[in-house]
């Protein structure tokens, strides 16, 4: 962790005000203009390619930490600013900041929006705002589980394997099946089809394959929206 980022998280752990804002309603209302104010002249900035502006908006130990695992500093960020195409870029989006954490010269703005669950981070620094992170987690989608006949469930009980030595194993507990993978906690598992289940726990899918006799012969999971794997059923 850099040391301006170790600082902010310090900042909000020792504070006596605890994680509510810890400015007045007035002192909250500039920095929202503040903050609005970083935004146009970002936007500004990104018409203009103007590199020495951006270099002064962002932190220089901004992240910006997408929704499938990617993260971007500060100079691939305005690298990857000043290469789009002038007639093609699309103005940064100014929040109405509605719910704004304010903790002094540090601002936390949570936001959800079509599945993502945003946190952006800003720290005032010599009198003046920058963005320090920006970070984005996609949320599982809502998903209404179906009820099987008990023997489909059965027919999954085994053990699965990912690579030689890589395992996992799906139980039964109760009426749903539960999935164990390695030294990992285990999830409960429930049915959207009667063959593909996801977790309870977490964003994790598995679709479970037979062969042209109804056996089960493997499992492909799912994490999130970019990482599958495949495993095969030897128990």
């Amino acid at each position: 962790m850099t040391k301006t980022l170790a600082a902010i998280f310090l900042f909000l752990l020792v504070s006596p005000f605890g994680f509510g804002p810890a400015t007045s309603e007035p002192n909250e209302s500039r920095t929202k203009e503040e903050l609005r104010k970083l935004f146009s002249d970002l936007n500004e900035a990104i018409s203009k390619r103007d590199r020495v502006a951006l270099e002064r908006l962002y932190a220089d130990e901004f992240q910006f930490v997408h929704t499938t695992g990617a993260v971007v500093d500060k100079t691939a960020q305005i690298k990857n600013t000043l290469a789009n195409d002038r007639t093609s870029t699309v103005p940064v989006a100014v929040a109405t900041f509605e719910g704004l954490l304010v903790y002094g010269d540090v601002a936390i703005l949570r936001t959800l929006e079509r599945g993502v669950a945003g946190t952006n981070i800003y720290s005032k620094k010599s009198g003046r705002w920058q963005i320090v992170q920006v970070q984005g987690t996609r949320l599982p989608p809502e998903r209404k589980p179906i009820t099987l006949d008990p023997k489909v469930l059965d027919s999954y009980l085994g053990k699965y394997e990912f690579a030689p030595g890589a395992y996992a194993t799906v139980t039964k507990e109760g009426d749903a099946l539960s999935w164990k993978p390695g030294a990992r906690p285990k999830s409960t598992l429930l049915p959207l089809t009667d063959s593909r289940f996801y977790s309870k726990e977490n964003d994790a899918e598995m679709t479970f394959s037979k062969d042209e006799k109804g056996q089960v012969t493997g499992v492909v999971l799912r994490l999130g929206v970019c990482q599958e794997s495949k495993a095969k059923k030897v128990e």
